[in-house]
């Protein structure tokens, strides 16, 4: 059911026969949906991050895991809010290297949902 991710080059990912060159997530329903630049958070170490709202906008009851994928030269992270709502809903957090993300989305068999961050 859910799409999966072929390869992977600096600032693309190939998800079936689609090139994505922006941050975006797979949900449950294997929907691949950009990430809302208005969700874009930095902090003062230009980190980027994952807010509480986001979390809560892209979060679903029914998964099981988040698995999130950054490139190496770039970092993401959650905010301590976003990591609480994850850990109160019981959903286990996945947090990887791009190309580690990829391999673990293409053979995880649960329900979950993939957040990919590409780094331009």
């Amino acid at each position: 059911m859910k799409p999966i991710i072929s390869t992977s080059v600096k600032g693309e990912i190939r998800v079936e026969n689609r090139k994505m060159n922006y941050d975006f997530y797979i949900n449950i329903n294997g929907k691949i949906i950009k990430r809302d630049p208005k969700f874009l958070h930095q902090d003062h170490s230009a980190m980027q991050s994952i807010s509480l709202i986001e979390a809560s906008k892209i979060y679903d009851p029914n998964i099981n895991e988040m698995i999130i994928g950054w490139d190496k030269n770039d970092h993401l992270a959650l905010t301590n809010e976003a990591t609480d709502f994850f850990e109160e809903k019981r959903c286990k957090i996945k947090l990887l290297p791009l190309k580690e993300a990829i391999t673990y989305w293409n053979r995880y068999e649960g329900h979950a949902i993939g957040l990919f961050h590409i780094q331009k």
